[in-house]
């Protein structure tokens, strides 16, 4: 789909100044996130990834273990504060907007490189990636890089590059699935393609694809032990997951392709949706629509089965991206303007209007004083900015209670309901103590394969935690005595005239009663 050497030599889309200016963009946009990590406190799942990384294991509870490698690795260097727990996920997120970038370099031209990088780059689904650390970035870097080995297995005329990418396809498919199981759809995607594609079908009969296949089982095989030994808690968990059914099929369908909209933009949505019909015109259109599309109509079809969140299929919109660059591109190939021009002429209102959407709704996304001052109104839950505040005072709080407890004579540990509070008390409280998670009919999590530690501390004092529960019965059958403190507020003003949260913490007096996982209740 390029252009000839001959012709290339004097085109706008392979003129050097495309790839000074992505590598140009790359170093500002990654300064500026770097700088972001350490201004917000962490949410509650970070935070909770963050204690996983206390305690390494080959699997864990929810998903793979990537995520708690990769944190205990950055901490080690950086410390145990916001900076250290997110730089991992900072990286991976550039790490993918390079591999976009050489995809699409390679199969159109410098321009469409950069094209790539830049529309990728300017999303809320790339800014939250970059910034809350999460396994999905570690997911989305491999899938990114498995698409690049993929291409050069499936396009390259030299048999020991064809060889050799295979092996680090299933290398980069075994770090994704150790990331996130949804990685493993990446198999379905590459064999509709090979069905697709009469000249590939033959690599459905040859060894390479399966030798890639076998390094992700191996790469995999302690997730396997690690699941064997604990009652295959993963699987269950992701069934639990699959199972979800809250709202009508139409509204949970509806929830699920608005966000996706919302998390790309909604012109940049409808423009990758418009380019799948390049899988038409030629194989390399035909094989990134199949690495992303198929992922998209999946979760389609499950919405109206079971709840999807919208960040479940971020790496369904990578190809595709790649795609619309190589098409956008295209139209320039003859163009003698400046480069700047591209987003002012005629030629250039459909990529000026998928930037400039795409960057005003970062910015909102990002800028609560912002939307404030634009009039722009959320309610609590819906501003997910409230994830990430509070918590450093909510600390506070705890720890004066429970200083206050220890001078009464007795140890005190701590224990909450649900597994965000446990985390954040263990990241902000200033010794980061073990917190343990009661289970109080709430759905087990990753605490499940630490919960026999209550047992030493049968007969001491606690100090439990919960959100907008004033009693909870069970706890005066676990505990001699109960004494709820009074509510503290979380206010975040002006954005809101009411607390954000309310913080609920009891005093146990003498902890009598080791129930394990007795009450708890889902997956």
């Amino acid at each position: 789909m390029k252009e000839t050497p001959e012709t290339a030599a004097s085109s706008f889309v392979e003129r050097p100044i495309w790839h000074r200016l992505t590598v140009g963009f790359l170093l500002v946009t990654t300064l500026l996130r770097l700088a972001q990590l350490p201004t917000m406190e962490l949410a509650g799942d970070e935070a909770y990834y963050w204690d996983w990384s206390r305690h390494l294991a080959l699997g864990y509870y929810d998903q793979g273990p990537l995520i708690a490698y990769v944190i205990r690795i950055t901490t080690a260097i950086f410390g145990t504060n916001e900076f250290g727990v997110r730089v991992g996920v900072c990286m991976a997120s550039l790490g993918t907007l390079i591999a976009c970038g050489v995809l699409a370099r390679r199969l159109f031209s410098p321009l469409a490189g950069f094209l790539a990088v830049l529309l990728l780059a300017v999303t809320p689904l790339m800014e939250v990636g970059s910034i809350i650390a999460t396994y999905d970035p570690l997911l989305v870097v491999f899938w990114a890089w498995a698409i690049v080995f993929l291409e050069r297995a499936l396009f390259s005329p030299d048999i020991a590059i064809q060889n050799r990418s295979w092996m680090l396809a299933g290398v980069m498919t075994g770090f994704g699935f150790l990331a996130k199981h949804t990685m493993l759809l990446l198999a379905p995607c590459l064999i509709l393609f090979l069905l697709a594609s009469a000249e590939h079908r033959k690599w459905l009969a040859r060894p390479q694809p399966y030798l890639a296949f076998g390094i992700v089982l191996l790469m995999y095989s302690g997730v396997f032990y690690w699941n064997y030994h604990h009652h295959w808690w993963t699987f269950g968990h992701l069934f639990f997951l699959t199972t979800k059914t809250f709202g009508t099929p139409l509204s949970r369908f509806g929830d699920y392709v608005g966000g996706q909209a919302l998390l790309l933009s909604p012109i940049l949505f409808f423009a990758l949706l418009w380019v799948c019909r390049e899988a038409r015109k030629s194989k390399v259109g035909l094989f990134l629509v199949c690495m992303g599309l198929p992922v998209f109509m999946f979760f389609c079809l499950m919405s109206l089965k079971s709840k999807v969140q919208a960040n479940w299929s971020p790496f369904a919109w990578l190809s595709l991206t790649v795609l619309l660059s190589g098409v956008v591109a295209s139209r320039f190939a003859e163009f003698r303007g400046q480069a700047w021009e591209i987003f002012t002429g005629k030629k250039g209102l459909l990529l000026s209007s998928i930037t400039l959407t795409s960057l005003v709704l970062t910015v909102l996304l990002v800028s609560p004083p912002l939307r404030y001052r634009l009039g722009i109104r959320l309610s609590i839950l819906a501003d997910q900015s409230n994830t990430t505040y509070g918590w450093r005072e909510t600390a506070r709080y705890v720890q004066k209670v429970r200083q206050e407890l220890e001078r009464e004579g007795k140890p005190v540990f701590l224990c909450a309901n649900g597994y965000q509070y446990a985390a954040l008390m263990g990241f902000y409280l200033p010794d980061h103590p073990e917190i343990h998670d009661m289970f109080l009919h709430f759905r087990l999590t990753m605490y499940a394969a630490h919960v026999e530690r209550l047992k030493s501390h049968l007969g001491e004092n606690a100090l439990y935690l919960n959100e907008n529960r004033v009693e909870d019965p069970y706890l005066r059958e676990i505990f001699e005595r109960v004494e709820w403190a009074e509510p503290y507020p979380i206010w975040r003003r002006p954005y809101y005239a009411v607390p954000i949260r309310t913080v609920q913490l009891a005093r146990g007096y003498n902890y009598r009663r080791y129930t394990g996982l007795e009450w708890a209740e889902g997956g």
